[in-house]
C-alpha cells in the first residue's frame, strides 16, 4: 500500500481563475452560492458515517426499537412501519437475514395501499383475521389484489391530530387471531410511537437550527477580514474528512464540526486594524493575535454541553512537539480534535491569498505540511487529512477567495 507521504497531489493543483471580491460581495457570494453545496457535502459525509438519525442509509434507532417492541409484545411474525414524509413513504420491514437473524430492510414507495392505506385514511385500527374481514375491506374499495394467508393488524401512527404513517403486524395463519385486546395494545403503541417519532424529528430540526446558528456566527467572524471569507467553513470541511478517515463516532464528529466552525471566534476580541493589516505583523501584533484561542474559549465556555468544543478551540494552535500556544502542550496531551483542526486550519491558511503574499498551490501546501509532520503537526491527524483530502477532493465545495485587489502589496510568501 502506498504511504500517505508518497501520495501524488499534482492532480489536485487546479488553480481558480482570478476574481475581485469586496468583503460584502465575498460574504454574499459564499452565503448564496455555496450554502447548498456545504449542506449537501455535510449530509453525504454523515450518511457515510451513518450518524444522521434520518439518513437513507439505515433505519433510525427509534424506528428499530418500535418495530422490535411491537413484534415481541403482540407475538407477531413480522412487523412493518410506514412513515409518510411528504415525498412518498418510507417502509421499514422486519425480516430474517441469512443467519436467521432479525434485520430491518428499508425501502421507499410512492403510495400506500391495502390495510396501511385504509388506517391512514380512516385514522382507525384494522384487524384482518378472516376472509370475511378481507371481504369487508374489498367492499370499501380499499383491498389489495392478493390477499395474504397471514392475519394482519394495522394501526395508525398518531402525533396529536396528525397521522405520520402506519404500523402493520402479521401472524401466520396457523397462529391465533388478533384479539380486541391486541387491537387496544397496538392502538396505544401507535400513539406512543407517533409521538416518539415526532419528537425525534423536532429534535433534529432544533439541532439543524443550532448548526445554522453556529455557521452564521462563523461567517460573521470571517467577515471581519475579506481574505478569510469562508475560512471557518473550509476548516470544518477539512476537519470532517479527517474524522471520517479516523472513524470518529457521531458525537465526536459533531463536536469537531462545531469547534472547527468556531475555532477563530476569539478574533472578535482582536483589533480590526491588526486583523486587516495589509502587511506582515510585528512581533507585538502577532502576540496579540495569539490571544485569540484563549479569548475564544472564554466566549464559548459558558455555553452548556460544549466542554470539548472549548478544549478544541483553546488548543488548536498547540504544536505536536510542544512549541505551540497557549499552553505548550505536547503530543497526545493535545486533544485529538484540536490536532485535527490545527492541520485543517494551517492548510486552508497556506492555500489562501493574503494581502502580503499569494497562497500556496495545493502541492506546495501538502509538501509544507509533510515537512512539519511530527513537529508542528500530529502524524495521525496529518496522515488522515492527506488520505481524506485525496479521497474527497472532488466533493469539497469551493469557497470564494479574494484573489486580487488593486492595493495589495506584493511580498513573497514566507
Amino acid at each position: 500500500m502506498k504511504s500517505v507521504n508518497t501520495i501524488e497531489f499534482e492532480s489536485f493543483t487546479r488553480e481558480a481563475g482570478p476574481a475581485v471580491f469586496s468583503a460584502a460581495d465575498a460574504l454574499d457570494h459564499w452565503r448564496t452560492q455555496d450554502d447548498s453545496a456545504w449542506h449537501s457535502f455535510r449530509e453525504r459525509l454523515l450518511d457515510n458515517l451513518h450518524t444522521n438519525e434520518w439518513s437513507g442509509s439505515r433505519p433510525p434507532e427509534i424506528v428499530a426499537g418500535i418495530v422490535e417492541m411491537a413484534r415481541h409484545t403482540l407475538a407477531a411474525s413480522t412487523c412493518t412501519l410506514f412513515l409518510t414524509n411528504g415525498h412518498g413513504h418510507r417502509v421499514f420491514h422486519d425480516t430474517r437475514g441469512e443467519s436467521d437473524l432479525r434485520q430491518i430492510v428499508q425501502t421507499r414507495i410512492d403510495t400506500l395501499n391495502g390495510p396501511a392505506a385504509w388506517v391512514v385514511t380512516h385514522r382507525s385500527p384494522l384487524a384482518l383475521n378472516t376472509t370475511s374481514d378481507w371481504a369487508m375491506l374489498d367492499a370499501a374499495g380499499d383491498g389489495r389484489l392478493e390477499r395474504p394467508t397471514a392475519r394482519i393488524l394495522c394501526v395508525p401512527l398518531m402525533a396529536g391530530a396528525r397521522v405520520l404513517g402506519a404500523l402493520e403486524l402479521t401472524r401466520r395463519g396457523v397462529d391465533g387471531p388478533f384479539t380486541e385486546r391486541d387491537v387496544d395494545s397496538a392502538r396505544v403503541m401507535g400513539a406512543t410511537a407517533g409521538i416518539a417519532i415526532e419528537n425525534a424529528r423536532l429534535r433534529q430540526s432544533v439541532e439543524e437550527s443550532y448548526r445554522n446558528t453556529i455557521r452564521a456566527l462563523a461567517s460573521a467572524i470571517d467577515a471581519k477580514d475579506p481574505y478569510t471569507c469562508g475560512h471557518s467553513q473550509s476548516v470544518a470541511q477539512y476537519s470532517l474528512i479527517c474524522g471520517l478517515v479516523l472513524n470518529l463516532d457521531a458525537d465526536m464528529m459533531r463536536t469537531l464540526e462545531t469547534a472547527a466552525l468556531l475555532h477563530d471566534i476569539g478574533k472578535i476580541g482582536i483589533d480590526d486594524a491588526i486583523l486587516r493589516k495589509p502587511r506582515k505583523l510585528t512581533p507585538a501584533e502577532h502576540a496579540v493575535v495569539k490571544d485569540h484561542p484563549v479569548i475564544g474559549a472564554a466566549i464559548v465556555h459558558n455555553i452548556g454541553s460544549m466542554d470539548e468544543v472549548v478544549s478544541y478551540i483553546l488548543h488548536h494552535h498547540e504544536s505536536y512537539d510542544g512549541s505551540g500556544y497557549p499552553h505548550g502542550l505536547k503530543g497526545d496531551d493535545i486533544p485529538l480534535g484540536a490536532r485535527i483542526i490545527c492541520v485543517a486550519d494551517s492548510f486552508d491558511s497556506m492555500t489562501t491569498d493574503r494581502p502580503y503574499r499569494r497562497g500556496m498551490t495545493i502541492n506546495e501546501a501538502m509538501t509544507e505540511l509533510m515537512r512539519c509532520r511530527g513537529t508542528q503537526f500530529c502524524p495521525v491527524a496529518l496522515d488522515a487529512f492527506a488520505v481524506g483530502f485525496t479521497r474527497y477532493y472532488d466533493d469539497l465545495p469551493r469557497q470564494p477567495r479574494v484573489l486580487e485587489q488593486p492595493d495589495r502589496i506584493a511580498v513573497p510568501a514566507c
